[in-house]
This record gives C-alpha cells, sequence and structure tokens, in this order.
C-alpha cells in the first residue's frame, strides 16, 4: 500500500505545514502548486490520499474535480478548506461543497496532528474495503449506544461514522458521504428535532432514522417524522429491527449515494 499522500497547495508555507504534519503521522508527502503538477504526479504513481486545497491561484479546485477523482481512481480525497469549527451551521456550507465534490474528506484549516491522524486512520479503513462502501452516520450522545448500533452495522459490512450531537456531525473530518443516518431526537446542543431539518439540508435525498427511548410521549417520533425522517424507531431495538429499516432506506441497488 503507498505511504504517500499528494498534497495541492499554493502557499509553499502551508506546504510545509501540512507536509510536516503529515510526516509526524508516518507518512511521506509529494509537494505540488498548481493543477497540472498534481496531474502529472497523478498519472505517474499511486497515492495513499490526495489532498487539495480549494483555491490554487485564480482555480477553484472544486471545479476540476471530476479530472482529479477520474486520475485518483480508488484513492480517497480530502478537500483543504478555511474552517468554521466555532460555527458548525456555518461549517455546513463547506461541507456541502465537498459532498457535491463528491470527496472523502473535508479538512477545514487549521488543522492539527489529530486531524491528521483522524484522516489517515479512517483513509485506511476505506482502503481495506473492497467494492462499493455503504456508509452510516449515527448521531446519539449516547456513547454506549453508537457502540452497539456500530457493531450492528459494521457486521454487516457497512462503513460507520459516529457523531456525538448534530454540532459535531456538521464538523467531523470523515462525513462527506453517507448513504443513510440514524438519529436520536432528544440531545443536547441544537438537538435531534432540529437536527433533522438541518441534517434533511445537508444531506438532501439521504434517509434518516429517528430513534428515541423518550416513548411515553409518542408524538416524538411522529413529529420527527413530520420533519424529514422517514423511518423512526423506538429504544431499545435489536439489530434485526435496525437493518430491517436501513436495507429498507438504501437505493435497491446497493449504490453508495453521492451528494
Amino acid at each position: 500500500m503507498p505511504n504517500t499522500v499528494l498534497v495541492l497547495e499554493d502557499s509553499k508555507t502551508q506546504a510545509r505545514i501540512v507536509s510536516a504534519l503529515f510526516e509526524k503521522a508516518g507518512f511521506k508527502t509529494d509537494i505540488v502548486h498548481d493543477r497540472f503538477d498534481a496531474w502529472h504526479k497523478l498519472k505517474t504513481r499511486r497515492y495513499f490520499l490526495i489532498l487539495l486545497d480549494v483555491f490554487i491561484g485564480e482555480d477553484n479546485t472544486l471545479d476540476y474535480i471530476n479530472d482529479y477523482r477520474a486520475l485518483a481512481d480508488t484513492t480517497p480525497i480530502a478537500i483543504m478548506t478555511a474552517g468554521q469549527r466555532e460555527r458548525p451551521l456555518a461549517a455546513s456550507r463547506a461541507l456541502n461543497e465537498a459532498r457535491r465534490a463528491e470527496v472523502e474528506f473535508l479538512l477545514p484549516k487549521p488543522f492539527d496532528l489529530n486531524d491528521v491522524k483522524q484522516v489517515c486512520a479512517e483513509t485506511e479503513r476505506i482502503r481495506r474495503r473492497k467494492g462499493p462502501i455503504q456508509r452510516v452516520l449515527v448521531i446519539d450522545d449516547d456513547a454506549h449506544a453508537r457502540i452497539i448500533y456500530r457493531n450492528f452495522l459494521e457486521e454487516e459490512g457497512f462503513y460507520v461514522a459516529e457523531s456525538a450531537s448534530i454540532e459535531d456531525a456538521l464538523i467531523r473530518l470523515e462525513i462527506t458521504r453517507v448513504d443513510a443516518i440514524v438519529s436520536d431526537i432528544i440531545m443536547p446542543g441544537i438537538g435531534g428535532m432540529t437536527g433533522i431539518k438541518i441534517i434533511s439540508a445537508t444531506w438532501p435525498d439521504v434517509p434518516i432514522i429517528a430513534i428515541t427511548g423518550y416513548t411515553k410521549n409518542t408524538h416524538h417520533l411522529e413529529d420527527a417524522l413530520e420533519r424529514g425522517a422517514r423511518y423512526s424507531l423506538a429504544k431499545p431495538f435489536n439489530k434485526s429491527q435496525l437493518m430491517q429499516l436501513i436495507l429498507k432506506s438504501l437505493p435497491s441497488d446497493g449504490n453508495t449515494v453521492m451528494i
């Protein structure tokens, strides 16, 4: 497996900083400063990850993303962009751009070594998988519940990303493409009810399965369906119940939804 990351960054200072972070994470880097050099590199060797800055001189990298994707083949692509970590709703706009470009990761600037390690670890997970990968995002503030749901889904071959809140889901580095979302609706912060509206705008056409343990008030699940969830499920539920709704939610051809 290649252990080199291709980095497209027109700022030499920024390129050195990014290169140093990946080297600390155990990877080599090839630095290029324009799209033509990047394309030449992609034609001559394989990379572990391709990291592209959005604005290169007068170019918007997303305008040429199809060219990068064709040359990259199955190599994951990450986009660097101006970050809005402290403003998750604003950050969702950048996330939407990355999704429409069909890239695997979004790296909001400034990012650090932990962010780089996270993306590299997720890249390794993706590269180990064979064939189309169906991706499920699990949002629940209960860490124990997330572990259970992750195990359910991974046992059936799904790639699982997880978040403890709606806010976290909007800025998670590895969440750019998903096929289905499982979200609790009673959570701190923005919360699941408002979150469903945000998710529907951020991930249009991606089915949401609303879950809750607050079943005494059945209107919670009914409200979730009215706000955009496709299905609802009361806790506790078993693997069979969850998988039934996941499989009903996914496209019949089983291919990953690109958004």
